[in-house]
């Protein structure tokens, strides 16, 4: 781990640019070149992860913390329309104790169950929004966002938005805005 927190540029690393780049050559078409200076700890982490499995020596916990959030935050956004889907699942999915979990969110934007709401509030934005004349009811958009009820919807759009579910509907601008700040703070 030491020598790629050296590396002033981890695509210098053989096994990044022998392993992991070409297994992400769909974002060079997208300008991985723009990404990699975000991604590089992500990339170290996953590194660390990677070269402590395969040479089956211990890895500093810390090291590995960027590949272990990445890893759950994926599992959370498969999963997040799931209802029964709460911080429980997520503790039992990741093989870590609640404390070690929260531990583990520390330093990120949200919390487990903050991550989730946001994810769940994001669709019901995205939903409330679709131009489909058909309309859903909003019981409907909240149980296929993952609520699990109407006030639990409602309750999220306001705290995430800071109005209320009707303003929202009547402004299509604002749905669009609050939506767009919303993927944002997620990381979407």
């Amino acid at each position: 781990m030491k020598q790629l927190q050296g590396l002033a540029d981890i695509r210098e690393n053989p096994l990044v640019r022998g392993l992991i780049l070409p297994a992400l050559s769909g974002w060079q078409r997208t300008g991985i070149g723009r990404e990699a200076p975000r991604l590089q700890p992500i990339f170290r982490s996953m590194m660390t992860a990677l070269v402590s499995s395969l040479l089956e020596a211990p890895a500093e916990p810390g090291d590995l913390k960027l590949a272990r959030v990445m890893e759950i935050k994926r599992f959370i956004r498969r999963n997040y329309r799931n209802r029964a889907l709460d911080v429980d699942e997520v503790v039992a999915y990741s093989f870590l104790s609640r404390r070690a979990l929260y531990y583990l969110f520390e330093e990120e934007e949200f919390q487990v169950s903050g991550y989730i709401r946001a994810l769940r509030t994001l669709e019901a934005l995205e939903l409330l929004s679709n131009a489909n004349p058909w309309k859903r009811s909003l019981t409907d958009i909240a149980n296929a966002s993952g609520f699990t009820s109407l006030p639990a919807m409602r309750r999220a759009v306001r705290e995430s938005t800071g109005i209320s579910l009707r303003d929202v509907q009547e402004n299509p601008e604002v749905l669009r805005i609050r939506a767009a700040e919303l993927r944002k703070l997620i990381g979407l």
